[in-house]
């Protein structure tokens, strides 16, 4: 495909020729499944990094969008999605956040060594990847501009240049001097990860950290157009260092202050896959309560983390094969590998529909808040749901993927709501936190005191619950959904044929 240099509106405008139908208003569905394995990750990270389960999800997707990267795309028209995810994870400190890189930095080193050596199996044979092409794990604590960006070694002696031939007959075309490259951070392909993204120099300017936005903002551009390379002067030589990034971007952090200011003024976060959350203190209180619970005891188990981080490299190593072997069949061809069913459009397009009948229900300043995320929240989507349709080795993306997608997505685009909700709403974060608390316990409680409920004493049909809540808080659906992950922690859930939930002691 010829590269085409393109904006993320632009985007909208080729999708616009998808074919229309009836408008429906997709209610959110909490029993889509993901595929067996991004579960099964979930749910083991989750123990490693508790009350994470999103995080833990999420970090199985950005793995495998960034192995996939060389052979996938996903058309719209004439351009083309690659299938990497920037996520950047904002929560207050001490919440597990550097816990869980530390369980997947292992497994990203394995998987990449795997990728790196991969060509016996290949006729003709593949050489290892080296260059751009090579899979690497950057973390860097502390850096620069240049620590990321790198720069140019000049006029260094050529060792290809036979310096012991007087006439240089061998070396007619081969210059004496060169310049090399030193490269930094981003150059090439795999993951960087800053584990606290807040002394990045996005949230606040320094002398050596002027330019950060903007390398951030290139290197995250589509892989199919030249704006993801990074060009820079360097004045002192009067020549160009260009830095092909192709990596994928894991960030934590703590929430900075001014972070809506931020959000809004510069564009980055617009480009990332972003999920903002303040902890509740009676979440942070159960978090606690959990690890003193572990403290002093041994879990006797066969499989440690060593085997875990061993078992998921070898998973995504799998897909990286049949994702290869696919694009064989397809003679190379990129945008085939997974094709978009029919329903799978129509499905996307009653989901957009959807979002704007959504935002819409909001003031305007959150409304132009997320009117900046929707279509990067779009392009999300299609690659989750590529992703998705990879993890369960089908061709095919079919509604099911879109609905997969859309659960990461919701809850992406919530956070950001509930963020600027209670920025503007200007509360005391304890205030809010127990008031909220408050409006779940009190329909809970009233679905217990009002139906049928599971055979033993205090359960509540959460069907029931959500429909209490609406009355009670006058609100759809949404609200529901958008403070539930906030309180969960709060209930027991058990699901026979109906979820239930069950008020827990709190923890005072």
């Amino acid at each position: 495909m010829n590269s085409v240099e393109v904006d993320e509106w632009e985007l909208y405008d080729a999708m616009s020729s998808i074919s229309d139908d009836e408008f429906i208003h997709v209610v959110r569905s909490k029993k889509t499944k993901f595929p067996e394995d991004a579960i099964k990750w979930r749910d083991i990270v989750g123990e490693f990094s508790l009350h994470n389960e999103y995080p833990a999800i999420m970090s199985y997707f950005v793995t495998l969008g960034q192995i996939c990267k060389d052979m996938v795309r996903i058309p719209v028209g004439r351009l083309s999605l690659d299938t990497r995810i920037h996520y950047c994870w904002i929560q207050d400190s001490r919440t597990g956040k550097t816990t869980m890189f530390d369980f997947l930095a292992p497994v990203w080193n394995t998987l990449f060594i795997n990728i790196n050596r991969h060509p016996t199996t290949r006729r003709p044979a593949r050489t290892p990847l080296i260059g751009v092409k090579e899979f690497t794990l950057q973390n860097p604590d502390s850096f620069t501009d240049q620590a990321l960006v790198g720069t140019l070694d000049v006029n260094i002696p050529n060792p290809d240049y036979d310096r012991h031939d007087a006439r240089n007959d061998n070396d007619y075309d081969i210059p004496e001097f060169i310049d090399e490259p030193i490269y930094g951070a981003l150059y090439g392909s795999g993951i960087i990860a800053f584990d606290e993204f807040e002394h990045s120099g996005i949230f606040k300017e320094s002398k050596h950290k002027q330019e950060t936005t903007m390398l951030f903002q290139k290197f995250m551009n589509r892989l199919d157009s030249d704006t993801h390379l990074i060009k820079k002067r360097l004045t002192q030589w009067g020549k160009d260092l260009v830095v092909d990034s192709q990596r994928s971007l894991w960030a934590t952090t703590l929430p900075p202050e001014g972070l809506e200011r931020v959000i809004l003024t510069k564009g980055v976060f617009q480009r990332m896959w972003l999920y903002v959350r303040d902890v509740p203190e009676s979440l942070k209180k159960q978090m606690e309560d959990d690890y003193l619970s572990m403290i002093g005891t041994i879990v006797e188990d066969e499989s440690g983390a060593d085997e875990f981080q061993e078992e998921f490299a070898d998973m995504m190593y799998s897909n990286y094969k049949w994702v290869e072997e696919r694009l064989a069949q397809v003679n190379g061809d990129k945008r085939r590998v997974v094709e978009f069913s029919e329903e799978a459009q129509l499905r996307l397009r009653t989901v957009w529909k959807g979002m704007r009948k959504y935002m819409n229900g909001f003031n305007d300043g959150i409304y132009d808040a997320l009117n900046t995320f929707l279509m990067n929240t779009i392009n999300n989507i299609c690659v989750v749901a590529t992703l998705c349709a990879i993890s369960e080795r089908t061709h095919v993306i079919t509604a099911n993927h879109i609905n997969q997608a859309r659960q990461l997505t919701d809850a992406s685009f919530d956070s950001i709501i509930a963020w600027f909700s209670d920025k503007l709403k200007n509360r005391p974060r304890r205030v809010a936190d127990k008031s909220k608390e408050k409006s779940f316990v009190d329909a809970f409680n009233s679905v217990t005191t009002k139906h049928t409920i599971k055979g033993t004493e205090g359960w509540a049909d959460k069907t029931v619950m959500i429909e209490v809540f609406r009355k009670q808080e006058q609100c759809g659906r949404n609200k529901f959904y958008r403070g539930w992950d906030d309180v969960k922690h709060l209930f027991d859930e058990e699901r026979t044929n109906k979820s239930w939930i069950k008020l827990k002691e709190r923890i005072e």
